[in-house]
């Protein structure tokens, strides 16, 4: 068991340093591998012993506790395992090959009518929590690209916000008056200079993600609204909005700072879907 732990040390380091991986995703693969060598060890089976019928095994066993989607990934974590013991010349071949991936079921987004995002940001009492809510509708970014923003970042005389997404790429997104004047009066009472965080604490470090979560939660609780709302979904409703109202998708890929339109296809899924339903209420023969 202890040169195990010592390969798995030496395979999260390989994540680390020449894949660049991020914590939080090296946690996540110490997690899945690590079970699995737990599992491997109680059983008594050497490392370089491992079949494919060890790993379909194990895959069977967790099906008990484990969604599809969480399968697929402990799955992928295994073979980049196995993948690094055969680069780096432990094992000849990874047991892991040929083993196929299950078919993830198309789960579409939770999308917000125009009247529950309405509500939802009219729900809210407190400015700041409510020009956050502001932000992420007249925006669609990430979560985390919202607790990152400095002062320096909106542009208020051309009216852009400037965004640091996935790998550090830079876009901008346009911003209406409406937000504008939100952002000025904001900035202005806060005292804010250009470096500063636009959304911060006391201690003048930027809010954090889960606050973000509470202020949606909170929000959407007085709002009465049943429906699982997350930052994710003010994205969603973002991208599902401008769909509707006309807009290109290729322009909504820009606004949300996807790499791949593919990534983005999944609005006109949605507004497929909508389609439908109005057709449905509506067409007189039903």
């Amino acid at each position: 068991m202890v040169m195990n732990k010592d390969i798995l040390e030496k395979f999260l380091d390989y994540l680390l340093v020449e894949k660049g991986h991020s914590r939080n995703t090296i946690s996540a693969y110490r997690k899945d591998v690590g079970s699995f060598l737990e599992h491997t060890g109680k059983s008594g089976i050497p490392l370089k012993k491992i079949l494919r019928n060890h790993i379909m095994d194990y895959l069977i066993l967790r099906r008990k506790d484990l969604s599809v989607t969480s399968i697929a990934r402990l799955l992928a974590s295994l073979k980049s395992f196995f993948n690094f013991l055969v680069l780096d010349d432990f094992m000849k071949e990874s047991p892991a090959d040929g083993i196929d991936t299950p078919k993830i079921p198309e789960k579409l987004p939770s999308v917000l009518s125009l009247d529950e995002i309405n509500s939802l940001i009219e729900a809210q009492d407190n400015p700041r929590d409510r020009l956050i809510l502001e932000l992420l509708y007249a925006t669609g970014m990430r979560v985390s690209e919202l607790v990152s923003l400095k002062l320096e970042d909106v542009d208020f005389d051309e009216g852009w916000v400037r965004v640091f997404g996935k790998g550090n790429k830079e876009r901008f997104i346009p911003l209406g008056q409406g937000v504008l004047m939100l952002l000025r009066d904001h900035s202005s009472e806060a005292g804010l200079k250009p470096s500063s965080y636009l959304f911060s604490k006391r201690s003048a470090q930027p809010i954090t993600r889960e606050r973000v979560w509470k202020i949606i939660k909170d929000s959407a609780l007085k709002a009465g609204i049943s429906k699982d709302v997350t930052p994710h979904t003010i994205r969603h409703t973002f991208a599902t909005h401008l769909l509707e109202n006309g807009a290109d998708l290729r322009i909504i890929q820009e606004l949300l700072g996807h790499a791949n339109i593919d990534t983005t296809q999944i609005y006109t899924h949605i507004n497929r879907k909508n389609l439908k339903e109005m057709h449905r209420r509506f067409h007189p023969r039903k």
